[in-house]
């Protein structure tokens, strides 16, 4: 018997069945909250819910599964930055760079994307409720089942950017190429954007308003393509 014991003690500790230890790494989480710099840092799972992180660099960084909400990301570097799965809830991620950033299946309801740019980010099964998109760049952006219910895209707004007021959501929101296939678009508001060349098929579209927004070879909710904004509004 005791033995039995010992070998079922041994496998757990082999396999690391034990007290799980701290997932993000120590000194690089240190260093991220003395400097601000930490491009390439493993900080999964951190806790960095309401910290300023206002200017970091963390591009490349692993931030999988990290607690960020209600975290300051102005203007942070996130570029190819890894953040599936992480919570970032109320966080302000104003004028931040994520490009290429691997966003899927990522908490950002009611976050303020106002200004950042997301060319080529994963957001598949990405949370974006009531999330602010004012001015965002997503082109060619996956939002392959993507929650975009109720996300504001050109209200106005100002933003504090580097210390000055600007005016915002002039433009609308750049979605041209972009994968919103499957996603739930409900009451989402893409006036005045670009969703040339986007893909919506499947899409829930329901109370969603675009008007003056560019859809020309969108592909629509029921798979087929519209040849520009104006064939689309005159065949609804």
């Amino acid at each position: 018997m005791k033995l039995g014991m010992l070998a079922s003690f041994a496998l757990l500790l082999v396999f690391g069945l034990t007290t799980p230890a701290t997932a993000e790494n120590a000194a690089h989480l240190k260093q991220l909250l003395e400097t601000k710099q930490c491009q390439g840092c493993d900080l999964s799972g951190a806790n960095l819910a309401g910290v300023n992180l206002k200017g970091a660099n963390l591009q490349e960084a692993n931030l999988k599964g990290a607690n960020l909400t209600g975290t300051n990301l102005n203007e942070a570097n996130l570029i190819k930055a890894n953040l599936s799965t992480a919570r970032l809830q109320n966080a302000t991620l104003l004028a931040a760079k994520l490009h290429g950033a691997e966003l899927e299946s990522v908490n950002l309801s009611n976050a303020n994307l106002s200004l950042a740019g997301m060319v080529i980010a994963n957001l598949k099964n990405a949370n974006l409720t009531k999330a602010n998109l004012i001015g965002a760049n997503l082109e060619s952006a996956n939002l392959t089942g993507a929650n975009l219910q109720n996300a504001l895209q050109t209200t106005a707004n100002f933003a504090e950017i580097s210390g000055n007021l600007q005016p915002i959501g002039i433009g609308g929101v750049n979605l041209r190429g972009a994968n919103l296939s499957n996603a739930n678009l409900i009451g989402a508001n893409f006036s005045g954007s670009d969703l040339s060349g986007a893909n919506l098929a499947g899409a829930n579209i329901e109370k969603a308003s675009f008007q003056n927004a560019l859809l020309e070879k969108t592909i629509m909710p029921d798979g087929k393509p519209v040849e520009s904004s104006l064939s689309w509004r005159n065949s609804k």
